[in-house]
This record gives C-alpha cells, structure tokens and sequence, in this order.
C-alpha cells in the first residue's frame, strides 16, 4: 500500500501530514493454529506459517 501511495503521489502519506503516519501502521502476529482450525488451506502467506519458526 505504501509502495502504490508514494509511486501514485509522490509522498506517503499522501493526503495528510506526516505526523499521522501512526494510522497507516499495523503490526500483529497472526494466530495460525485459529486459520488451520477454521479456514482452508492458503488463508495466510507462507511468511505467517513460517514467522514462529524464525521468530519463536
């Protein structure tokens, strides 16, 4: 998202000042075992599979 904000206006954020940057931010961590429970099989990336093993 980012990436396409700053390439289409030419700055991120686009519309508002910087200092807002906060609200365009978000961190988790992805409880997989829920996905595999409830979802089928490709609801979240490879990098979410693997995020405990590299990080755990």
């Amino acid at each position: 998202m980012a990436d396409y904000v700053f390439a289409t206006f030419g700055r991120f954020p686009a519309t508002v000042p910087a200092v807002f940057l906060k609200t365009y931010l978000q961190a988790h961590r992805l409880d997989t075992e829920f996905y595999d429970r409830h979802f089928v099989p490709g609801a979240y990336l490879r990098t979410h599979a693997d995020h405990d093993r590299n990080w755990g």
